[in-house]
């Protein structure tokens, strides 16, 4: 069963997107914040990383720079309700493979899963 972490600081998006996420039979653990995005992603095996952009204490941009200078190697992706070419030029250069844009729509979701897992 693949597993996914979601980290993200806001309540509703967080149950929304876990319960989409495990409909489709993968295993999900959540964050609140950036910093328990970046320990849990560090001591536990994911297949996938999906991080909002803006979280307290560190971004999902520096969450993943740093897994990036720890040389993790499942995709990381953003996840955000803004478009700004500077939000997503952070992720890019973080090394985020891919960007999800909130609301979230099932189909984009599913797409998302089929090709990085």
């Amino acid at each position: 069963m693949a597993k996914v972490l979601i980290a993200d600081d806001d309540f509703i998006s967080l149950e929304v997107l876990q319960t989409m996420v495990a409909r489709e039979g993968i295993e999900v653990t959540t964050a609140k914040t950036g910093d328990e995005a970046l320990e849990k992603a560090l001591s536990q095996n994911f297949d996938l990383v999906l991080l909002d952009y803006e979280m307290p204490g560190l971004t999902g941009a520096q969450v993943a720079a740093k897994l990036q200078d720890a040389n993790y190697t499942a995709p990381l992706v953003a996840v955000t309700g803004h478009q700004s070419a500077t939000e997503l030029s952070a992720c890019r250069d973080a090394g985020m493979v891919a960007t999800i844009h909130k609301p979230i729509a099932p189909d984009a979701l599913e797409e998302l899963l089929k090709r990085w897992l």
